[in-house]
């Protein structure tokens, strides 16, 4: 996910689209057995300004794993918007990302990005019943005689 920025400013415009679509490693998701179920999707605009460069727009994930309410296969998707800057000073704010070179990466800024935006738990659907603590039936299925 790297951006030449110096094609950028020697072809006389300030402004360039991308589309990016990468495997990241599953270590990334915080969630026991899941993992990327597609490639992550980042699309937005680079934009050039003195030493600093600006890119803003979305990252697109998908993740397959298990319900952490009934166990069932479950999958999360998730669309993050990005707005940051990039700076190749020494002296620049903390909160910006380094290029250098003339190259932007965005692989890290991606990587934080998508650890930030994993859920704790996720589940097969928004009003999962879960499993039953007595006998372990899926309550969304059947209804189980333990609660009588």
């Amino acid at each position: 996910m790297v951006i030449d920025v110096k094609k950028l400013k020697f072809s006389g415009k300030d402004e360039q689209t991308f589309h990016f679509e990468e495997e990241f490693d599953d270590e990334l998701i915080t969630l026991p057995d899941a993992k990327f179920s597609s490639p992550v999707s980042v699309t937005g605009t680079l934009t050039l300004g003195g030493n600093e460069v600006y890119a803003e727009g979305e990252i697109e994930y998908s993740v397959e794993g298990v319900c952490s309410r009934c166990a069932e296969s479950a999958v999360f998707q998730k669309v993050i918007t990005f707005d940051e800057v990039y700076s190749d000073s020494d002296d620049a704010d903390p909160e910006t990302y380094p290029f250098a070179k003339g190259l932007v990466d965005l692989s890290e800024m991606v990587k934080e990005k998508i650890v930030l935006s994993m859920p704790f738990a996720f589940f097969c659907k928004d009003d999962c019943k879960g499993l039953c603590p007595v006998c372990g039936a899926n309550l969304n299925f059947t209804k189980c005689k333990c609660k009588e």
